[in-house]
């Protein structure tokens, strides 16, 4: 007998979940990613390193200010650009708001009718209304701050290398501040939520976590990456531990740390440094600290609500300490191209992403390299379904169930994850 879900819905890009049965036993499980090649990395060769991030962040609609971030990022670790600290506090809101709209969009609209036993948020509205309508004003209110800081609700071009092309005004952010104050209490209602549910005990078994060192407090920029084996690594030596593979069934790469699968995300970050949490997050961390399974890869689902307090209270308070230092209408730092090689690595909503570029003297690219969160976990989602698989196989209908709902709190953006298989013309 043969499951298949293709393609798998509620989550970004087309995949799906294959499961091959003979008699009683589970005899293969994938997760295939069916999304076809884009070439970003070899069709910025011979770019300008001005117009990179432009292209890149086109990678994603979702995470579109963390390709931004990173792209921006290895271009100025490349060519020795220093920015300041209100461009170190505008990217740091603008990364937090990116954190509001894709949280919120997939605990809410795309985890949640899991837990409720409903087909779609569609179908959820009806029974209920507040959680729908907070999904919405969540997401409409990190929009917000994409909208204002880059110009765009997605592909913005006003973050550049060097700074911002233009400053938002007070007004402006005192508007994020507003309509963070006024969803405050949906994202709070994602704990309260996720904290209740009993998480399926199939797919327990052992994780091992990677995520960015974000320094003293919890957020997403960091300089090093860090793993739950107690190892850690400057992002210039990703290479040196995180490996990628081809496998048959998938057009994504599968990555490994030690040979074996990992995962990144909220789950990870939280587990590494939910510590560094502040304020009402940390509180909300202690006080369901038992709810979160670091076995159980669905507990990504009460990670992410966590963090989506935090980062709705960071908006806030990023908006407020801009505010009191005063807005100053800075031009971007002025860069002279020069050969060298940059690499950045950003926590987006699905985990680490890093990008990679060589340069040569005239700053045009030479070489790129992209990892993206979901390319990060694919081997793990396959390690999940391994071990779930076996324990459901004499109910299909709930081992279809529950392969779905592993793979879907992952939140896997399958259109990102296309690191794909090499070419060798002969």
């Amino acid at each position: 007998m043969k499951i298949e879900v293709e393609p798998l819905a509620r989550v970004e890009g087309e995949g799906g979940i294959e499961v091959e049965i003979e008699g009683d036993q589970v005899r293969e499980v994938k997760f295939n990613l069916f999304e076809g090649p884009r070439f970003f990395e070899s069709f910025i060769r011979g770019m300008h390193y001005e117009k990179v991030p432009d292209v890149m962040r086109r990678i994603c609609a979702i995470c579109t200010c963390a390709h931004s971030m990173a792209s921006i990022k290895a271009v100025e670790d490349a060519l020795g650009v220093k920015v300041s600290r209100q461009t170190e506090l505008l990217r740091d809101l603008l990364i937090h708001g990116e954190m509001v709209e894709s949280h919120a969009l997939h605990v809410f609209a795309l985890a949640l009718p899991d837990f409720l036993g409903f087909p779609s948020v569609v179908h959820m509205a009806q029974k209920y209304p507040r959680e729908v309508k907070g999904a919405l004003q969540l997401k409409k209110a990190g929009n917000l701050v994409h909208n204002i800081l880059t110009g765009r609700e997605v592909h913005g071009m006003n973050e550049r290398v060097g700074g911002f092309a233009t400053i938002p005004s007070e007004k402006d952010l005192e508007r994020i501040k507003e309509a963070m104050q006024l969803t405050r209490e949906f994202a709070l209602l994602s704990v309260k939520l996720f904290s209740s549910f009993e998480l399926p005990e199939a797919p327990r078994s052992e994780n091992t976590f990677i995520a960015l060192d974000p320094g003293k407090r919890f957020g997403y920029f960091g300089e090093r990456h860090v793993a739950s084996d107690g190892e850690s690594w400057d992002v210039h030596d990703y290479r040196k531990y995180i490996k990628e593979t081809t496998v048959k069934h998938s057009r994504a790469k599968h990555s490994s740390y030690k040979g074996k699968p990992f995962m990144v995300g909220a789950l990870a970050r939280i587990r590494l440094f939910g510590e560094r949490l502040e304020g009402e997050a940390k509180e909300l961390f202690k006080q369901h600290k038992d709810k979160l399974d670091y076995q159980n890869s669905l507990s990504n689902n009460l990670a992410q609500a966590l963090e989506l307090v935090h980062s709705v209270d960071r908006c806030i308070s990023d908006v407020e300490e801009l505010l009191s230092l005063g807005l100053k209408k800075e031009e971007p730092v002025e860069v002279k191209p020069k050969a060298g090689t940059g690499t950045a690595s950003v926590e987006a909503p699905r985990g680490i992403l890093i990008h990679s570029y060589k340069f040569d003297a005239k700053g045009r690219v030479v070489w790129a390299d992209v990892i993206t969160p979901t390319a990060m976990n694919a081997a793990n989602v396959d390690k999940d379904f391994r071990v779930a698989a076996p324990k459901l196989v004499k109910n299909p209908k709930e081992l279809e169930r529950t392969l779905e709902m592993i793979a879907r709190a992952y939140d896997p953006c399958i259109s990102c994850a296309t690191h794909l298989v090499r070419i060798k013309r002969i």
